[in-house]
């Protein structure tokens, strides 16, 4: 027999009677009390409405309904529809139904509700339903009374205290049943992975049996908690990279030392290798070290080797001039040795005059000249 064979026997039922495709979003069949209630002209005009726009507490509900039915159970809950816009409250009683083409769908049957209820209490109960706010209510033995909406959609039908809260439900039921509240920021694995979520439990009633009841709270504080550990993590790279920097610039001072390292050769004598190329950094450098220990040392001999110095830039060759120059304003005499022709033929070209400095061959021929001017001296 087709759907509406089967069906046909509720066709003249004083309920309000209809199958909803939560697969499609659409209502399948109606009766006349349906259509009725849903405002509908006709059965063509109600099915060929779309619902794929309700609201995420509606759609987290309907699923719940469609997870019960597959199991054989049947659901009843206080619904407000919104029939051409117009609230109506009702208890719906859900029941699976076969369609024609094998799928299940929910086979609904409405029952009005007394409309005497105060506005405030069903604005509160719709309020409830369609909150963010994950709310819970069990017994105080853990045992499930009622989720909201938003409790169904992160948790689906897994809600039991002991697996929403596998590492704290004894606590918090411990807690609660001994008049405290519970209130912490828990990691909780819901179906859509790790969640970090404020968890509040406190004491409550079951407004149904009047017996001790729990209330929980949730609110969903992932992103503060993402945004916080990456701004962690962000911190952290930071810090790294500043102890990097500082050890590469400290790396890059003991390698421009290694390469003109200043050598107390005694007899009030300096003697400086300059290895590599004398830039305009290295230049500097070596100023600010060399012309300090001149004066600490009072060296009276400054001798800069120039054997291993691969080359100078304009720059380094007046760089070069400018230190000779402080070594004598410092009352010290400048000894150039182990100048090539390359080199030699920069610090002319630079306007570097080699006549009017003291240049011998070789480092040796340096460190006697000095220790023979010390003699004399002395």
């Amino acid at each position: 027999m087709s759907l509406f064979e089967r069906l046909s026997a509720l066709e003249k039922s004083k309920l309000a009677v209809w199958v909803y495709d939560n697969d499609r979003a659409r209502i399948l069949w109606a009766n006349r009390e349906a259509l009725a209630l849903w405002k509908a002209k006709s059965l063509q005009e109600l099915t060929s409405r779309d619902y794929s726009d309700n609201s995420p507490a509606t759609q987290a509900r309907l699923d719940g309904y469609m997870r019960a039915v597959r199991r054989g159970e049947e659901v009843a809950e206080d619904w407000t529809l919104y029939p051409k816009g117009k609230p109506t409250t009702m208890t719906l009683h859900g029941s699976s139904i076969e369609l024609d083409d094998g799928r299940l769908a929910i086979l609904f049957q409405a029952m009005y509700k007394d409309q005497t209820l105060e506005g405030s209490m069903v604005r509160g109960v719709e309020a409830l339903r369609h909150t963010s706010l994950l709310v819970s209510l069990f017994d105080e033995q853990g045992g499930e009374l009622f989720h909201n909406p938003a409790v169904l959609r992160e948790f689906g039908d897994d809600t039991k205290l002991s697996t929403m809260f596998p590492s704290h439900w004894q606590q918090i039921l411990h807690t609660v049943t001994s008049g405290e509240v519970f209130f912490d920021e828990l990691s909780i694995t819901s179906k859509h992975g790790e969640r970090w979520f404020i968890v509040e439990a406190r004491r409550a009633t079951d407004p149904v049996t009047g017996t001790r009841a729990i209330l929980i709270q949730q609110h969903d504080v992932s992103k503060r908690r993402q945004a916080e550990e990456l701004a962690e993590t962000r911190s952290q790279l930071l810090e790294e990279l500043h102890k990097t920097l500082a050890l590469v610039e400290s790396q890059r001072q003991e390698i421009l030392a290694l390469s003109a390292p200043i050598i107390d050769v005694g007899r009030g004598t300096l003697a400086v290798p300059i290895i590599g190329e004398l830039s305009d950094t290295r230049g500097n450098e070596l100023s600010v070290r060399l012309l300090s220990m001149v004066s600490e040392k009072r060296a009276q001999y400054v001798i800069l080797d120039l054997t291993g110095c691969a080359a100078f830039d304009d720059a380094g060759a007046q760089l070069f001039l400018r230190l000779t120059r402080s070594i004598e304003l410092l009352g010290s005499q400048a000894v150039v040795t182990g100048v090539s022709a390359a080199l030699s033929r920069t610090l002319v070209f630079a306007g570097v005059d080699l006549s009017l400095l003291k240049t011998l061959r070789s480092l040796r021929d340096g460190l006697e000249f000095c220790r023979q001017q010390s003699k004399r001296a002395a």
